[in-house]
């Protein structure tokens, strides 16, 4: 299991940054966490590598 966390000031742009990596079709999502302190956005995405099996 492996984590990958994104950090960005405007919603748009960490959206962006989230989709992005989530397009990437060798991973298998685990949980994705969210957080929105006062001044950023922050989401850490839990995720395993698929085997070529």
């Amino acid at each position: 299991m492996k984590v990958k966390t994104f950090q960005s000031w405007s919603e748009s742009k960490m959206d962006k940054k989230v989709n992005d990596f989530l397009s990437n079709h060798s991973i298998e999502i685990i949980d994705i966490k969210y957080a929105s302190p006062i001044f950023f956005f922050s989401a850490m995405v839990i995720y395993k590598e698929k085997t070529n099996e």
